[in-house]
């Protein structure tokens, strides 16, 4: 059973019995969720108070990243993965209220953890979205006894799900993998076995695709090189120091680094947003004993996948960069302002704009794909309009 997929139970809260009981619950939505907010942090297994420093990390989340000001307020369709929950520690995660009110906890006890685990990885998936699978792998080549945790959640594949309802062809499964890989420059040939290992799961028949977001523990220059090894794609636009997520909280003696990462799987109709640094500074306690919540920075980023009909053999991967970039200024132009709390930018409008319900313009017989990249010849590159409108 050495690194073998295992299924977990995820658990969810019922008031009525007032007890977490095993397996999933969607709330009734009016529409099936086109997207969902990525949310990765590794919490710090290492610093005391873990209690009251995870009790201030779902605090923040809820409050300063989701907005929502009380415990009745429900998040949009997210995900939040944690790393670095120690076992003690657990119970926090299931006496929050909100946490209660909107999330399924996966996995539901730490005894889906490997066994001589102290701490490990729990993935917090709002109830506004469908779980069909949850299973995890622990990683038999880790000395830390790590391991990841992966969610299969159904999204629509149409942009607009209010004016039209995703057919069964058009919904589309996305896994969601949450990982914590090996420490220290000594473990760069085992953390490439374990990514390697998430990679297969996330490639697997019948998944649209994957994102996997975690403590990657890139410390050594072979690091730089392992997620494109593994056949994924970083999400981080830019160079790395505008990305570094660990070293400054305390400052430490060690190099600064880009240690937590997103990346995804590298195929047509997947859109993740350049990974936004949250978390920076922030700290718990009274006025007079102020600590961090956390030695590491927060990820945040959102997962779109957009469904077409009959592009898949047509598509070509160079494609990918100006179809990316042309949904993420849609998104912020149509839905998005500079005051919204989850956007830190609204550039201009690009020429790659995508169509609401890609596929379905029956007066065309162009492809899709073909269509949204019209203007690419005659448009300035993508790469350089990127560099006018990236933040750090």
């Amino acid at each position: 059973m050495a690194d073998a997929h295992r299924e977990i139970q995820p658990a969810h809260y019922v008031p009525e019995s007032k007890q977490w009981l095993p397996g999933p619950s969607q709330d009734r939505a009016e529409h099936m969720p086109s997207f969902i907010r990525v949310v990765s942090w590794n919490i710090d297994c290492m610093r005391p108070e873990p209690d009251l420093r995870l009790d201030a990390a779902l605090s923040y989340i809820q409050h300063q990243v989701f907005k929502c000001r009380t415990n009745r307020r429900r998040p949009e369709p997210c995900s939040i993965l944690l790393q670095g929950v120690l076992a003690t520690a657990f119970d926090t995660i299931l006496n929050n209220k909100w946490v209660k009110n909107f999330f399924v906890v996966i996995p539901s006890t730490t005894d889906a953890w490997p066994k001589l685990a102290k701490y490990g990885t729990v993935t917090l998936l709002s109830r506004s979205l469908r779980i069909t699978k949850s299973t995890t792998i622990h990683f038999s080549c880790s000395e830390s006894q790590h391991h990841a945790v992966f969610v299969d959640v159904k999204l629509s594949g149409l942009l607009d799900t209010a004016q039209a309802s995703p057919s069964s062809e058009s919904v589309v499964t996305l896994r969601i993998a949450n990982t914590h890989l090996d420490p220290l420059p000594e473990g760069a040939s085992i953390r490439e076995k374990q990514l390697k290992l998430v990679a297969d799961a996330l490639t697997q028949d019948g998944l649209f695709g994957g994102v996997v977001g975690g403590d990657f523990n890139a410390v050594s220059p072979n690091d730089s090189a392992l997620v494109e090894s593994v056949g994924l794609w970083d999400a981080w636009s830019g160079v790395d120091e505008g990305g570094f997520t660990w070293g400054y909280q305390p400052r430490s003696p060690l190099t600064p680094g880009r240690l937590d990462k997103l990346v995804y799987t590298p195929r047509p109709g997947i859109f993740i947003d350049t990974p936004k640094k949250i978390a920076v500074g922030k700290k718990y306690g009274k006025l007079t004993r102020r600590r961090w919540i956390s030695d590491h920075y927060a990820l945040l980023t959102k997962v779109q996948c957009v469904y077409f009909a009959s592009d898949a053999s047509d598509y070509d991967p160079s494609d990918h960069g100006h179809v990316q970039q042309g949904l993420r200024e849609q998104r912020n132009i149509e839905t998005c302002s500079l005051d919204h709390p989850l956007v830190s930018h609204s550039p201009p409008r690009s020429k790659y704009i995508i169509p609401l319900h890609p596929g379905t313009n029956s007066r065309s017989r162009r492809k899709p794909w073909k269509r949204l990249l019209r203007m690419k010849s005659s448009s300035p590159s993508v790469e350089q309009h990127s560099d006018e409108t990236r933040t750090y």
